[in-house]
């Protein structure tokens, strides 16, 4: 295996996840997503093959590029910014972890209603309001979550 380790690892990660849900963590689902970024498809396949099923990009190019090349069937989620022009790529994605602005929303809204399923999406909040950060603040969030149901 390219990921020497990699096993005992995940299985450490694995009981630490389950011990904290033991001491009250309320039955919460935990997926684990192995990120792959600045590795080649190998690291997508050696998580595979390590019981991580679901494997995160953080650009739509690189992900589409390992796609193509990984022949186990994991759950590809994009957890980096998503330009608007590349919202069709969604469609190879099970979840997308950073939608950071109602233009985003609109343009994935209109993406899921075309395909005729919604898009499963987490949003990225900037909670220190620094400039050089997507998501959105605070007080964007009432009246977006209001618009968005």
């Amino acid at each position: 295996m390219a990921f020497p380790g990699l096993t005992e690892r995940v299985s450490d990660v694995r009981a630490r996840i389950e011990a904290a849900r033991a001491r009250g963590g309320h039955g919460q689902q935990v997926t684990i997503v192995a990120v792959t970024k600045t590795h080649g498809p190998e690291a997508a396949q050696a998580a595979y093959e390590s019981d991580l099923h679901d494997v995160g990009e953080n650009k739509v190019q690189e992900a589409l590029k390992k796609m193509a090349a990984v022949d186990v069937p994991v759950r590809w989620h994009l957890i980096g910014h998503l330009q608007r022009n590349k919202v069709k790529a969604l469609e190879q994605f099970v979840l997308l972890h950073s939608l950071d602005s109602p233009r985003l929303a609109d343009a994935v809204c209109e993406f899921g209603i075309a395909r005729g399923r919604a898009v499963d999406v987490l949003l990225e909040l900037n909670l220190t309001g620094e400039a050089s950060k997507g998501g959105y603040t605070l007080s964007e969030m009432l009246p977006e979550a209001e618009r968005l149901v």
